[in-house]
């Protein structure tokens, strides 16, 4: 009867491998999978953002903010409002400022007509740049 026992537990671990061993692994393509491409590091960008808020009457407020690590000795940022018009994102206004100090807020308020809007922002501290675009907002 111990026999019995053996042979059948020997046939069932054999089956169990030959089973195992016919399936292939599970392929994932990048489209099936919800996968992030991760950034490199910034070497002397800490933090940067970019924001647009439309009042109820019409006032945006527009800012643009670049923090620079210990040692940054230079920073810029370039905010522009932009319009949506036919599908296009087109120009509205700028303001750019620089500075010697490793952080620059730019915060400029601008009277707007009916629309929707959104802000981009370029950015840099001791020449590493970063881009960003806001939310967009309707008015």
């Amino acid at each position: 009867m111990k026999r019995i026992n053996r042979i059948c537990n020997t046939l069932a671990i054999c089956m169990c491998m030959l089973i195992c061993g016919t399936i292939s692994p599970m392929k994932v393509s990048a489209k099936e999978a919800d996968i992030q491409m991760v950034e490199p590091r910034m070497t002397y960008i800490y933090s940067y953002s970019t924001e647009l808020s439309i009042s109820s009457d019409g006032v945006a407020t527009v800012t643009g903010t670049i923090r620079g690590k210990s040692g940054v000795t230079s920073t810029y940022v370039k905010v522009t409002l932009q319009k949506s018009e036919s599908g296009q994102w087109v120009d509205v206004k700028s303001w750019e400022e620089s500075s010697s100090t490793r952080s620059i807020t730019i915060a400029e308020i601008y009277q707007v007509v009916r629309g929707t809007y959104r802000v981009t922002m370029t950015c840099s501290a001791n020449g590493e740049t970063k881009t960003a675009t806001s939310a967009s907002r309707s008015y």
